[in-house]
């Protein structure tokens, strides 16, 4: 049997304000794309709170995270670590405008006719326009960590 892929997770928001999508637009360690406020969940941290912790750490917004929008992979070819990305539908408290708190990060409001942005990872203009254009999206439900130990019940 072949050794599985090895995955990197990563957790994420999808925010709306109108028509615009909340982007980060990462300029530092040799990148320079737009993504999703996101990041790697802590050892320890639920994947809704690690995507609430990013959000603010990228933009300075606090977010409420609802059901998730939509997962995304990405495995080059030839690889064998992918990455799994669990994208939360999410609001915001206020109306703050966003800040960014992390050097070599941009948070700010992209109106969705000026997608595609050059180089959005994963390229999700597209999907983003038609979950906005749906009004109330529908969304599965993040059911949390489920983990429960084994309890024997002996009568």
């Amino acid at each position: 049997m072949e050794d599985p892929a090895e995955v990197d997770v990563r957790c994420s928001v999808v925010v709306f304000r109108d028509t615009s999508v909340l982007l980060v637009h990462r300029a530092r360690d040799g990148a320079d794309d737009w993504v999703l406020p996101g990041g790697t969940p802590r050892p320890g941290e639920s994947m809704a709170a690690c995507a609430q912790r990013e959000a603010a750490e990228e933009t300075g917004l606090s977010v409420l995270t609802g059901g998730v929008a939509f997962v995304a992979e990405s495995l080059p070819p030839g690889a064998s670590r992918r990455r799994v990305d669990l994208v939360f539908l999410a609001t915001i408290t206020d109306r703050r405008e966003p800040v960014s708190p992390e050097p070599g990060l941009e948070a700010k409001w992209v109106p969705l006719a000026d997608l595609p942005v050059p180089k959005l990872r994963p390229p999700l203009a597209g999907h983003l326009r038609a979950l906005h254009a749906r009004g109330t999206p529908r969304t599965a439900a993040y059911l949390g960590n489920l983990w429960r130990p084994n309890v024997d019940h002996a009568f």
